[in-house]
């Protein structure tokens, strides 16, 4: 299941689990995502969000993907991306990937 998602997914290295529904039923799941603590970040860059600014124009603009946004999220502590740049004026660390950052296991 895991190897459902793409390299860029924050699931891809996940791994696979089963459980077994009380109907007998066998049901994957990928297994839970731990969100690194915000000190094992390095910065790449700081952003200050603007006026409708999206976390993933800051990522596309950051990083050439939208799709990296959860980077963005984790590195600057925000669970909710919808609110990752609030308010208006935040400053946001855009994080190397911990995997180039050598600060241990992503």
């Amino acid at each position: 299941m895991s190897g459902d998602f793409a390299p860029n997914s924050r699931y891809y290295n996940l791994p696979q689990r089963k459980t077994t529904a009380a109907d007998g039923t066998e049901v994957a799941f990928v297994g839970r995502r731990i969100i690194p603590a915000v000190e094992r970040y390095r910065a790449l860059d700081r952003v200050r969000t603007k006026r409708h600014s999206r976390i993933d124009g800051v990522a596309a603009a950051a990083f050439g993907d939208p799709e990296q946004y959860w980077r963005i999220c984790d590195a600057n502590g925000e669970e909710e991306p919808a609110r990752a740049t609030e308010p208006e004026g935040r400053l946001l660390l855009i994080p190397l990937p911990l995997e180039v950052a050598q600060d241990g296991d992503a």
